[in-house]
């Protein structure tokens, strides 16, 4: 924080996400659940690009007030290094579209990306007709 108490925030990377709907399982304990598979996607910040693999997988559970996501994935840079993501996170209606919040950690190995094991990734996004978006930060 900076001596007046402002938080400052690093922009870390804008990410796209397309899903598929395994199965739907209405009715558990805890709400109803969602089953999607990652289809593919994008990445692209200030110190890393590259493709969203189709693997992992997003277990949405659904309840009244609100959804939780639970959500793994493999990222792939430009240079062919591939790191595993996971965030967890929520979906709430704000006015007239669904606002998602989610906060993740990455698992990169030893070399030019081992500078995300140190952080706590957090980001805002939104559904768009093709996908999920998110705007990802850190704190500085």
């Amino acid at each position: 924080m900076t001596q007046a108490g402002a938080v400052l925030l690093e922009p870390l990377l804008n990410l796209f996400v397309r899903t598929r709907l395994v199965c739907s399982l209405p009715g558990l304990p805890a709400g109803d659940r969602g089953v999607y598979d990652i289809v593919d996607g994008s990445f692209e910040g200030p110190r890393l690009r590259g493709q969203v693999l189709p693997s992992g997988g997003d277990w949405v559970l659904r309840t009244a007030a609100v959804s939780r996501l639970d959500v793994r994935m493999l990222l792939k840079t430009d240079d062919g290094v591939i790191i595993p993501f996971r965030y967890a996170g929520s979906a709430s209606r704000r006015a007239d579209a669904v606002r998602l919040e989610i906060a993740g950690h990455f698992e990169a190995p030893e070399g030019p990306y081992a500078w995300l094991n140190a952080i706590q990734a957090f980001g805002l996004g939104a559904y768009g007709v093709d996908g999920v978006r998110y705007r990802l930060f850190r704190f500085q």
